[in-house]
């Protein structure tokens, strides 16, 4: 079993790259770093090793290098050469490179003859999981050029002179669409609004795919797809070589820790360096304090989550329900680790998305066979990972005790109906799905899944308890079990049943000491919700079993048509109503904030003296650097570099420099448009 590597492979590459200059004399100049090692050790036996070592990214391939290294110095002269190549032979030949086969024929989208031939970049798409933040950039602006020159040759080539009509115009719109959602697809993400239009092509509107096509000649598009694929190829890769183990950094990679680490350090300084400004009245709060004041705060959310299970525990308690709590587990083929160490021989290759999706696969068959049956159950689910990362279920259920039995029977047979082969002995079928009944005289049933809440966020309370996956401590092991769950997008915490808790925090927003709904009925949802009752709440909103089209108070929503820089409409949240209330939205979101610089900050970063700091959105993600560099650049064109100029940018507007000449912002660069620039809907069509 391998060790963890102690290395950030961003790093790694950047000294790879330094490295890669000094060619060693005699060595083939195509040689990874990690062989070039290896090369100075021996060149006898090159062509073999390479053919071990050369589809292994350095960060990983270095490991083995340096044991294989290890044992060729240890050992006797006349040994040493038999010795290392038994160990690069069976460790990497047998074991290691099946599972990274495994791991990279999930990643590859068309065959490399063919993307090599088709793109330019290629060289830097293979190599994405050791790509630094600065090539990440570099090739996000490729694939959003590429993409670009596509999209003009495919209209030179397929677009009439004469003006098309309407029915035509959405032809070509849909066919430009697909031919650019082929391209994307092979360099390796899914297209915007890819399954409507795979699924539905007739039904898919126009605007979607219009909004579809801009997003696929965005670089900061491709930016974010191309880093989420590398983050995950890259634990992904971890996974399999055995770096995420009990042994070595149990549920996420050191890496991966690393990084989730550092992004929230991040975080917490942007908050330090903005504040929330009142676009009507100017008015500043601090930004830090408000993150802290909502349930982004990790106290606050386990609070939430533990008011909302007492609530669900009591309301059990007045309708008579018993409770369960079960234990459901992937096959062992989904594991890459066994609990006591060694790689599991039947690893299918999966990812802990792909083993979730494996779980909610099994969940939906139950709950269906459950409604089928006319049984009602309510309650939460956690997903937690164990020791490699590969997620499995706690729920705890409350039900009738009628359907007790029954309920486990059917979840019994949906957790067993895979590979149920290897379900021959009673710690098998334990170990795939274990139910344990709630007895109050042994504790409560919140108290039998806080443990799991507490865990899976901050480790609150948990000081000198073990985890049973690794044996360290549960609350330093909280960290890494939130950065597993960051790094795959894994939901933590789902309620079963219940009133939304969207709109409990929505009613939350609104003043407590009168009524200020239009009816009682709304009001007394509010006052439940204000006093951090879970139980009156619910009952209030139309009790455990209501559904969704029956609950007293919704949200409200505001829909902004093409509100966004790819013409999309863009929903928000403004309030709240209740459907059977004629004209009954009550406004929630009251202040219209604006993310702005300090002050302080801003003046003496930005070389200017007093004046308001720029204002800052989620949209633009202009950050004080850009915002600086921004202003600096309008100064050296002539303009003042003031607030009102970047916001006219910012928005999407344009500055105009003389007559048919005007300033743009695009693509993070100020640019010069001419007026015969001024494109119609799509340029190249009439």
């Amino acid at each position: 079993m391998l060790d963890v590597l102690d290395v950030q492979p961003e790093a790694y590459h950047t000294v790879n790259q330094w490295r890669c200059e000094q060619f060693a004399p005699g060595a083939p100049q195509d040689i990874s770093m990690a062989e070039r090692d290896l090369w100075h050790l021996d060149s006898a036996d090159h062509e073999w090793r390479h053919s071990l070592l050369k589809d292994i990214p350095n960060y990983l391939a270095r490991y083995f290098v340096e044991r294989y290294t290890k044992i060729y110095n240890s050992s006797e002269p006349h040994e040493a050469r038999r010795r290392a190549n038994t160990f690069l032979r069976t460790t990497v030949g047998e074991n290691i490179l099946p599972r990274l086969r495994l791991v990279a024929d999930q990643y590859r989208q068309c065959s490399p003859q063919i993307a090599e031939a088709t793109f330019p970049f290629y060289p830097q798409l293979k190599d994405l999981p050791t790509l630094n933040r600065d090539e990440l950039r570099k090739l996000s602006a490729d694939a959003a050029d590429y993409i670009a020159q596509a999209f003009m040759a495919f209209t030179e080539e397929h677009c009439a002179e004469q003006a098309p009509d309407a029915a035509a115009m959405r032809q070509r719109t849909l066919s430009a669409f697909r031919y650019l959602g082929e391209l994307t697809e092979q360099i390796g993400t899914v297209p915007p609004y890819w399954a409507a239009f795979i699924n539905g092509r007739r039904s898919l509107p126009t605007q979607s795919a219009e909004s579809g096509i801009l997003r696929m000649m965005t670089a900061d598009w491709w930016l974010v797809r191309l880093k989420r694929r590398r983050d995950l190829h890259r634990e992904h890769l971890a996974i399999a070589v055995g770096q995420v183990q009990k042994a070595a950094s149990a549920y996420v990679s050191r890496g991966g820790l690393h990084e989730w680490i550092e992004q929230k350090k991040r975080n917490r300084e942007f908050f330090k360096s903005f504040e929330l400004e009142d676009k009507d009245t100017g008015q500043r709060v601090s930004m830090e304090d408000m993150v802290n004041g909502s349930s982004a705060n990790p106290a606050i959310r386990r609070c939430e989550l533990m008011v909302r299970m007492r609530g669900f525990e009591d309301l059990a308690k007045d309708m008579g329900c018993a409770g369960e709590f079960y234990t459901i587990t992937a096959p062992s083929a989904y594991h890459a680790v066994h609990s006591r160490g060694g790689f599991v021989k039947q690893w299918n290759g999966a990812d802990p998305r792909t083993t979730q999706k494996y779980l909610c696969n099994v969940w939906a068959r139950a709950r269906a066979a459950i409604k089928r049956e006319e049984i009602s159950v309510f309650g939460f689910r956690v997903a937690e990972p164990h020791h490699d990362g590969t997620p499995h279920w706690h729920m705890l259920l409350f039900m009738q005790p009628c359907h007790v039995e029954r309920v486990r029977e059917i979840l019994h047979k949906y957790a067993y109906e895979e590979d149920a082969h290897e379900l021959d002995t009673p710690e098998a079928r334990k170990a795939r799905f274990h139910a344990v009944p709630i007895e109050e005289e042994k504790g409560s049933a919140t108290g039998y899944i806080a443990k799991y809440i507490s865990k899976n966020i901050d480790g609150y309370a948990l000081d000198g308890e073990k985890d049973d996956q690794t044996g360290e401590s549960l609350k330093d092991m909280a960290k890494s079990v939130s950065a597993w769950a960051s790094r795959w997008r894994i939901r933590q915490f789902q309620q079963i049943g219940g009133a939304p808790v969207t709109v409990w925090r929505e009613l939350r927003r609104l003043p407590g000491d009168e009524q200020i709904l239009p009816t009682m009925d709304m009001d007394n949802v509010r006052f439940a919700a204000d006093n951090s009752n879970w139980y009156a709440y619910t009952e209030c909103q139309g009790g455990a079993f209501v559904k969704r089209r029956d609950l007293t108070v919704r949200l409200a929503y505001e829909i902004t048509e093409q509100g966004n820089q790819y013409g999309e409409d863009v929903q928000r949240v403004t309030g709240v109503y209740s459907p059977v209330v004629l004209n009954s939205e009550v406004v929630t979101r009251l202040v219209k904030w604006a993310i702005v610089p300090k002050l302080a900050t801003a003046s003496a970063e930005a070389g200017v003296s007093g004046g308001n700091a720029a204002p800052w959105s989620s949209v633009t993600n202009c950050t004080p650097d850009e915002w600086r560099r921004l202003s600096n650049e309008l100064k050296s064109r002539g303009f003042s570099g003031s607030e009102n100029e970047i916001s006219i940018l910012m928005r999407g507007s344009r500055l105009t420099i003389s007559k048919g000449r005007s300033l743009a912002w695009r693509n993070d660069r100020l640019i010069e448009v001419e007026a015969s620039q001024e494109h119609q809907r799509w340029p190249g069509w009439n």
